[in-house]
Formats: C-alpha cells, sequence, structure tokens
C-alpha cells in the first residue's frame, strides 16, 4: 500500500515529539506526524481531523495515556492506538490490552527505537485498512445478496471457519448463527440419503475440485431439493486457501421435471389404448394422480352435446351437468368447446356463469380438439396455477392425438369392410357374368348358326350381330371387373412387337398400323405383359370404331422420352369431352358400351403410369402414356 499515513503523536514533552516525528517520517515516507502535548488537545484534534494512527505516552499531565486510550475507543472503537511510553510495566501492559490497546511499545535510549515503532505504526493501520476493506467488502456483499434468493458462502478450506454466509436461514431453514458457529451444521439439514453425497462433494472442493449437485435437504415446512455450486478458491501457488458457492431452492422445478416425467408415461399409455373409453379413463386418472387434481371430468360430444363420458368426482356427492347442448348451454366446457381455447376461473362465486354445484370455487377446462372436453374443479379459490394449465394442456394433447388416430384407425377400418363387402359383390357379379350370362349366351349362338345353316335371312344377320355384341359386353364387364387390381411384377416387353401383335387380334379391316420407334433401346419398357396388350387393344379397337375403317394408327415414343403414345388420324375428341372419356358408359359410337377407355385408365392407373388426351399431329386423338420405364 502505497497511501500515506497521518499520526497524531501525543505526548507531553514538546521536544520529544518533535524528534520523534522527525525519525518516523525518515523512516516511512508516508508517514506524516501531527503532535499534541495532552489528551485533552489530542481529542480536539480527532475531531477536526482524520487520523490513521494514534501514539501516546502513558505518563501525562492530566489524564494518562490509557484513560486518553478510554476516550478515544469511545468514539472511535476500531482506531489502531500505539501506547509508546518509557514507564512500562506488566501492570500498565495488562490495563492496556483490557482497555483495548493496538500495540504496546516501551521507549529506549537510541533512534533504532522509531525505526520499530514505524513499523508497527504501518502494521497496525495496514491491518486496520484490510480489515475495513474486507468489512466494506462483506457490507456490499451481504447487501447484494439480502436481494437474492439464494445461499451464498465463503468457508476457509478445512470447513472449520465461515468467512460469510448469506440467506442460510431463507433456504435451508436453519438459524444462521448454528453455521456461523459450526461450519458443518448445514449437514445435519441434508436428506439421510443424499448426506454422504454432500460430505464427498466438500472433500473435492478441498482438493480444488469444482463440485455442481442437487440434493434434498429437510426442513420443518417439508423436505425440499437445492442445487449447490462450489467452486475453490487458490493462491498464487495453486493451493485452495477458501471455499465460495451459492446453495438455491430448485423444489419447484424438480416437481415440475418429475410431473413431465410422470406425464411422459401417462402419453406412452394413452398412445398405447386401443379405444376411446381406455384413453379417457387414463387422461383422469392421470390427472388425479400425477396432477392431484381433485374433481375431474370428461365430456365427449355426441350430435350437438356434450356427454359425460369419465369423472373421478362422485357424482352422488357432487353435483356435475351429464348433458350440455353445445348451441344453447352455457357453461365452461361449452365455451371451451366451441372457442377451442383453454379456460382458467380463479373464483367461479364471480363469474356470472353458475356453477353445478356451489362448492365448486376455481375450475380450468381444456378442450379436446373436435372430441370435447377435460375440465377440473376445486373447492378452493386460484387451485389452478400457470403450470396446472400447462401441464393440463400438455396430457390433454397428448390424448387429443390418440383419439384422431383411433379415428382415423376406425375409418379405415370401416372404408376396408367396406371395400370388403364390395369386392364380395363384385365376385358374386363375376360369377354371374361369367356363367349364368355366358351360358345362354354361348347356347343362342349355337342355336343361332344352326339356323343360318338351314336359312338366309339378313334378319338371321341382325341377331348374330347382337348375340355377338351381347357377348362382346360380357367380356367388357368381365375385364372391369378384374382389371382394378395393382400390377404385380414388370417385366421387360418389346412395345413394338406388342402392338403388332394387338393388331393382329383386332379386326382391323383397312386400317393402318405404324411402330414409330426407330432403335430397339426405345421399344423395350417394363410393363405387365398381358395389361399392357389390354391396353393396346383397347386403344385400337377405339381408333377403328371412331376413325373409320382406314385409319392410321402410329404407336411411339413420346419426345421428352418420358412414356409412349397410341395416336390415330380420325376425327379426333373435341376438347371439351375429353374429361370424361374415361368414365364408364362414355361413347359416341352406335354400337360402342363405354368400357374401353375406362379399362384402359384401370391398366394405366395399375402401373402408376398416367394417361392424357390431346390431339394429333395428323388431326385425330393422341393418347400419351407417361411414367413409363424405358429398359436401356
Amino acid at each position: 500500500m502505497n497511501d500515506p499515513i497521518r499520526v497524531l503523536h501525543v505526548d507531553d514533552e514538546a521536544g520529544f515529539t518533535d524528534l520523534a516525528a522527525t525519525f518516523l517520517e525518515r523512516a516511512d515516507d508516508r508517514i506524516t506526524v501531527e503532535t499534541a502535548t495532552d489528551a485533552g488537545d489530542g481529542l480536539k484534534y480527532l475531531h477536526d481531523h482524520t487520523v490513521d494512527c494514534i501514539v501516546s505516552d502513558y505518563d501525562m499531565q492530566e489524564r494518562n495515556g490509557i484513560e486518553f486510550l478510554g476516550d478515544v475507543r469511545a468514539e472511535y472503537p476500531d482506531l489502531p492506538f500505539i501506547l509508546f511510553t518509557g514507564k512500562g510495566s506488566e501492570e500498565i501492559a495488562s490495563r492496556a490490552i483490557s482497555a483495548g490497546v493496538t500495540d504496546y511499545l516501551q521507549k529506549e535510549v537510541g533512534t533504532g527505537q522509531y525505526d520499530v515503532l514505524a513499523n508497527r505504526i504501518t502494521n497496525a493501520v495496514e491491518q486496520r485498512r484490510t480489515e475495513r476493506n474486507a468489512n466494506r467488502l462483506r457490507q456490499r456483499l451481504q447487501e447484494l445478496t439480502e436481494n437474492l434468493h439464494d445461499c451464498v458462502w465463503l468457508f476457509d478450506r478445512e470447513w472449520e471457519e465461515t468467512l460469510f454466509i448469506s440467506g442460510y436461514e431463507q433456504v435451508w431453514g436453519r438459524p444462521v448463527d448454528a453455521v456461523e458457529n459450526d461450519p458443518r451444521d448445514f449437514l445435519n439439514g441434508v436428506y439421510p440419503a443424499d448426506r454422504e453425497t454432500v460430505s464427498g462433494a466438500m472433500d473435492r472442493l478441498s482438493d480444488g475440485i469444482s463440485v455442481d449437485l442437487e440434493y434434498r435437504i429437510c426442513r420443518d415446512d417439508g423436505p425440499r431439493w437445492v442445487w449447490t455450486k462450489g467452486e475453490p478458491i487458490v493462491d498464487r501457488d495453486g493451493n485452495v486457501v477458501r471455499i465460495a458457492g451459492f446453495t438455491r431452492e430448485i423444489t419447484e422445478r424438480k416437481e415440475r421435471e418429475q410431473t413431465l416425467s410422470a406425464l411422459h408415461t401417462a402419453a406412452r399409455e394413452i398412445g398405447g389404448a386401443d379405444e376411446s373409453a381406455a384413453v379417457y379413463e387414463t387422461l383422469t386418472e392421470t390427472a388425479e394422480r400425477i396432477l392431484e387434481f381433485d374433481l375431474v371430468a370428461v365430456d365427449v360430444e355426441d350430435d350437438g352435446y356434450l356427454i359425460q363420458e369419465a369423472w373421478t368426482l362422485d357424482v352422488e356427492d357432487r353435483a356435475y351437468h351429464d348433458r350440455t347442448s353445445l348451441e344453447t348451454g352455457d357453461t365452461f366446457a361449452a365455451r371451451s368447446y366451441n372457442r377451442q381455447e383453454t379456460i382458467v376461473v380463479d373464483d367461479l362465486r364471480e363469474c356470472e356463469i353458475t356453477p353445478a354445484d356451489p362448492e365448486y370455487r376455481s375450475a380450468v377446462t381444456v378442450p379436446i380438439g373436435e372430441f370435447g372436453t377435460f375440465q377440473a374443479v376445486a373447492s378452493e379459490v386460484d387451485a389452478f396455477d400457470q403450470h396446472d394449465r400447462e401441464f393440463a394442456e400438455l396430457l390433454v394433447g397428448h390424448a387429443r392425438v390418440k383419439l384422431a388416430q383411433l379415428q382415423d384407425k376406425r375409418a379405415l377400418q370401416n372404408r376396408t369392410e367396406q371395400l370388403e363387402r364390395q369386392n364380395e359383390r363384385l365376385d358374386e357379379f363375376v360369377k354371374v357374368v361369367s356363367h349364368d350370362l355366358r351360358n345362354p349366351v354361348t347356347v343362342a349362338k349355337g342355336n343361332l348358326d344352326l339356323v343360318r345353316d338351314e336359312h338366309d335371312s339378313e334378319s338371321l344377320e341382325d341377331a348374330a350381330w347382337a348375340v355377338d355384341r351381347i357377348d362382346a359386353l360380357i367380356d367388357d364387364l368381365l375385364t372391369l371387373a378384374r382389371e382394378g387390381e395393382e400390377v404385380g411384377s414388370l417385366d421387360p416387353v418389346d412395345l413394338g412387337t406388342l402392338s403388332e401383335r394387338c393388331w393382329r387380334s383386332v379386326a382391323t379391316g383397312e386400317a393402318t398400323l405404324e411402330v414409330a420407334i426407330e432403335t430397339d433401346s426405345e421399344r423395350v419398357i417394363e410393363a405387365h405383359e398381358s395389361r399392357l396388350q389390354q391396353l393396346l387393344e383397347n386403344l385400337v379397337r377405339n381408333a377403328i370404331d371412331h376413325g373409320g375403317p382406314n385409319v392410321t394408327i402410329t404407336v411411339g415414343r413420346l419426345e421428352d422420352g418420358d412414356g409412349f403414345y397410341v395416336a390415330d388420324d380420325g376425327a379426333g375428341i373435341p376438347e371439351a369431352n375429353r374429361d370424361d372419356v374415361f368414365e364408364i358408359g362414355y361413347s359416341t359410337s352406335n354400337d360402342g358400351a363405354g368400357f374401353g377407355l375406362n379399362i384402359v385408365k384401370q391398366i394405366v392407373d395399375a402401373h402408376g403410369w398416367t394417361i392424357d388426351v390431346t390431339d394429333g399431329s395428323d388431326g385425330g386423338t393422341r393418347f400419351e402414356i407417361r411414367g413409363v420405364n424405358f429398359v436401356r
């Protein structure tokens, strides 16, 4: 320290004080000395000036040095006071110590004594300044920590001295003087099962290792969770000299974590439910067991009403709305459902809505989406805080998701059952068509052929055409019934070769087929061969039926390589009708039943392709099939 040291030297020998001042100022250039010849003048100087240390003789007129010391201590209890006297004895020294003297030094012959006195003065002043700085720091720390909710502490390395502590009673619920007298007192407040853990953390701090741990403590008002973070303080040589840290109560946070963990477990239970009733039951049980809600009820929406579905309250002891109209009923459950928002009421008696039971004082209502409402009521005012609301919304959110899944599952199951019934009817229809209709037609054709061999009549030709038409319609109906499912495995199919085979199997008359695919690598696609053959045959037949006997039909690869096309140079399809051509029954031909292009669309869909109708390059119609994979 280089701050000046102001010394007041009181001695009734003026010549001695002047000499002492000279040598003291020479011994340490920080020291400046003012003098007084008696205790009265010394006290007066103290009142008017700032002094860092008093040096006083013992044997003086009016008042001796010990009496002067008593007067000084009455007003300046911590001001360094050195008794520097030529009249020394054990009795005087004992009386001086009892009166609170800082140091005692006997006058000697020679100037060396002034060096000793200067050293004693500087030591006393520096110690006082250090203590004052420490006290100021302690006071500032005290003021700071008084505004915190933590227990801030500072111990020596061996946990034998409490250097500073604040907030001990607030956090630990134990008297602060207990830990000031015994730094290890807080261990008595640690939960027995956690005491060994805390003791081990203290040892680690003494060894220079930081600690960060959570544990339980025992208080008169119940157990609490606390968080302690401690740091060792080391000197320049790295030796631990003190331990500093804080302890904070975290009971609310721990309880929240435990509640969230329990809610996650409940969410898994809800997720495993197979029926809505199980979801509602888990919902109410969890609210009662984990959230500690006393009275819980779940209402389910049914045809414009909220119907009581699950509850934990005893309906014989407590009233409850078992059926509420969503249109006319003005209850918090109806409001919450209609607005799809959570409603928390702190005091039901201050609301315009009358509760079902006058004993209900507060309530929280959470909508379960389209399915209903969750409601908890309590007999106390302000029973539900923000955490209760958040936990209830979280729990209800899990239930809402599961209920939606079950709803989708039921819808899918109903749809599956409906399709199964449709398939059964379709199978029955196929049997009827393939057997009950086909057999009579076959008999009719045979008898008609016999009659035609014996007679030549235009009416017989018309009858033969009608029977053939019925037979073709039966084939189309069977195809429609059997071609709706997805294709199985796909194989490489030569599009050009298959097109020519289809051409030979269809009555084409004077029509012409052109395969506009130049290289073999552009001809092979992945497809189900028999289904692709049906597609091509129907497109060829459609072109001949609508384009006339001299129509030219072209099969080729699309310019962008994404598929193939089948085009004709016939009359074409008006743009206004192109969205309808794939519908069952659509046909512009008097002889057509309107099945062919619908069969084409089903085969395209079964392959995962798409089909569009456009104008052909030479007029007529062009069908473009896209999404086709060519085999390179």
